[in-house]
């Protein structure tokens, strides 16, 4: 009975916390913070084939 109550505890967690990612739009908000570094590394990197 105990497994059972945490399993279901672990998984409302869960569910709470994909929730509060959603409603905030904390994905594409943590997207836009990694962005600008990424970006700047991508484009000191040398080129082999030109476009």
């Amino acid at each position: 009975m105990k497994a059972i109550r945490n399993i279901i505890c672990a998984l409302s967690g869960f569910f709470i916390l994909t929730v509060i990612i959603y409603w905030f739009n904390l994905d594409t908000k943590a997207v836009k913070l990694i962005e600008k570094p990424m970006m700047k590394h991508y484009d000191s990197m040398p080129r082999d084939n030109r476009l």
